[in-house]
């Protein structure tokens, strides 16, 4: 039986402002699980998952960003130019680690533009990486004229990137595991880590600490690039394509992830375990929405809402969330 002393001695306000997201999660999860009969199936999860990889990943490179108080806007518009160029040069030269080195250095080059533009030149953040993915948008239909890329004879490594599996696990979800360990890794057990959650929290006394800001905030912009990069080469292979309007839709549904990982654990900031919860929470509202036949506007709605709602009740609940623009 449960013990009716203990339990109503528990800090309710502290349990919500801790793991709100979580139990929001979990009812969600319930909830869609009751209204369709196919969404708790084994089949559903694991494409559940491979669905949130990408997201996921992108997260987690925007995460390090945050956790220094950064903003990324660029991220949409760079994930499909590096899946543009990616897939030309695999078409042109059916050579898929030469493409996958060019895709890493766009991702990187765009991550120094925008740490440089940032950090050093001190724009805004909103302002300088919006420029730069405004940037990278008319390049990607400049080079394509608009007109996706089908890739008719794809190497068996390219195909496997992204619609491979291991046993019963999807690659992709591979992928993103190590993504979200490695992250949580660098945030929580080293001294870039220590030094970029520093700098989120109070830059100015970063600064009588020792700590080079500007260097630490070019290096997350550069672990934004590199995320950026890689996801983008797991789309494509999963489309076979490169398709010119393909991973816009990746802004708002990473900035709503990553925000919704700062409610949890009453942190108030941006961290990899929380940012892996909220992309399950998108991904999950984007499955079901779709398996109920809800219009997509719909989805929009519901997201910018859902992130409303939880950032409004993580101030309510005395949260500081450590962001700045």
């Amino acid at each position: 039986m449960i013990n009716n002393k203990k339990f109503m001695s528990i800090c309710w306000p502290e349990v919500l402002r801790k793991y709100g997201t979580v139990i929001g999660t979990i009812i969600m999860f319930t909830v869609f699980s009751l209204l369709v009969e196919s969404f708790c199936t084994t089949k559903n999860l694991f494409m559940l998952l491979r669905q949130m990889s990408m997201l996921t990943i992108i997260a987690c490179g925007f995460t390090f960003v945050m956790a220094a108080g950064g903003f990324d806007m660029s991220i949409g518009n760079v994930t499909g130019l590096v899946s543009m160029v990616f897939t030309i040069v695999l078409v042109g030269t059916s050579n898929f680690w030469l493409s996958f080195l060019v895709a890493l250095t766009i991702g990187l080059f765009v991550g120094l533009i925008n740490a440089t533009l940032v950090a050093y030149i001190n724009l805004p953040d909103f302002i300088g990486t919006f420029a730069v993915g405004s940037i990278a948008y008319g390049i990607k239909m400049l080079l394509t004229k608009g007109n996706p890329i089908f890739i008719t004879k794809p190497p068996a490594i390219f195909t496997f990137i992204g619609r491979g599996y291991i046993n019963i696990i999807p690659f992709p979800v591979i992928i993103m595991i190590a993504f979200v360990m490695i992250t949580i890794f660098i945030l929580h057990k080293t001294k870039l880590g220590r030094r970029i959650y520093a700098i989120g929290g109070n830059p100015v006394a970063s600064v009588y600490a020792g700590i080079n800001i500007k260097k630490n905030r070019m290096i997350t912009f550069l672990l934004s690039g590199l995320s950026v990069s890689i996801a983008a080469v797991i789309m494509t292979s999963r489309l076979n394509s490169g398709q010119p309007l393909a991973g816009e839709e990746f802004l708002l549904d990473v900035i709503a992830t990553v925000f919704l990982g700062t409610t949890m654990f009453g942190e108030g900031e941006a961290n990899a375990a929380g940012s892996f919860v909220g992309a399950f929470m998108i991904s999950m509202l984007n499955n079901a929405l779709t398996m109920l036949n809800i219009p997509y506007y719909f989805q929009y709605i519901t997201k910018g809402s859902v992130v409303i709602t939880a950032v409004m009740l993580a101030v309510l609940m005395g949260q500081k969330l450590r962001v700045q623009f």
